[in-house]
């Protein structure tokens, strides 16, 4: 555990989630989805590996009812029949749905263990069709499954803060929800996932940006918190419930960023 001492002269807020900046430029599109969708990468150094796509169905299939729901060999996310679902969330069928049928391409990348993703980030590309000027928009999801493995949580806040609640934030963005920009707000993103995991009793986020500890001059731990109704029963109370997780700060980086500071601008997915 921190000091006490040490986490008072450095916690600060950090960004958890965020969206990066959209691309014009199709030239960085090699061989993108031919329609609309959802889709897992097969082709590139970012596909998806048998084991993180098994994973990410498996959180969405529990999240979703979509007992059915799988990618297929292409890569392309099927739902199956949309009009069952056993348990799960009406809120998290609609985001899925939505996003299924908006048109728009999400293509979901596997960036484990990179140091530029904290867990999820959403990218936009737009690539205009050559001979009528049309554009279609693709976003990129961006997922880091080894950041799942190593944090420090609950089951409970596991559950609620895993793969498939990840790519439903990043969705999101795509459907044009954005993330607080103060640091006492959860942000529009949030909010819609806290629908989804009130429906399924999960604990909900309290706070979308965390709170961060230098522990060393190159390594830092960063807190979020999520609320649940207390073991008593009484609805009226709450819970603060705490995940936990190491943030490395790159060595190139590290001359040149205050102490107090160094993570205050970097991105934290």
């Amino acid at each position: 555990m921190i000091n006490k001492l040490l986490a008072r002269v450095l916690v600060f807020t950090v960004s958890c989630i965020s969206l990066a900046e959209p691309s014009l430029s199709a030239a960085t599109l090699e061989d993108p989805p031919r329609t609309s969708g959802v889709w897992c990468e097969r082709r590139s150094d970012h596909a998806i590996t048998k084991e993180h796509e098994s994973r990410l169905a498996l959180s969405l299939r529990r999240i979703t009812g979509f007992g059915a729901l799988q990618f297929a060999s292409d890569g392309s996310l099927s739902l199956g029949d949309s009009s069952v679902a056993a348990g799960g969330s009406a809120e998290a069928r609609r985001i899925l749905t939505g996003a299924v049928c908006s048109g728009a391409s999400f293509l979901i990348e596997d960036y484990s263990g990179s140091g530029s993703v904290n867990f999820g980030q959403a990218a936009q590309e737009q690539v205009y069709e050559v001979r009528d000027g049309r554009s279609s928009k693709i976003w990129r999801i961006r997922l880091d499954f080894d950041d799942f493995q190593q944090m420090d949580a609950s089951s409970e806040v596991r559950a609620a803060f895993d793969e498939g609640f990840t790519l439903f934030h990043e969705l999101l963005h795509g459907l044009g929800y954005l993330d607080a920009s103060r640091a006492r707000e959860l942000g529009p993103c949030e909010e819609i996932v806290n629908r989804v995991r009130s429906e399924l009793g999960l604990p909900l986020r309290d706070q979308y940006f965390g709170e961060a500890w230098r522990i060393t001059e190159k390594l830092t731990s960063v807190r979020l918190r999520f609320r649940s109704h207390g073991r008593n029963g009484n609805p009226a109370r709450w819970e603060s419930r705490y995940l936990f997780f190491l943030l490395s700060e790159p060595a190139e980086n590290s001359a040149n960023i205050p102490a107090v500071t160094r993570v205050d601008r970097r991105s934290m997915r």
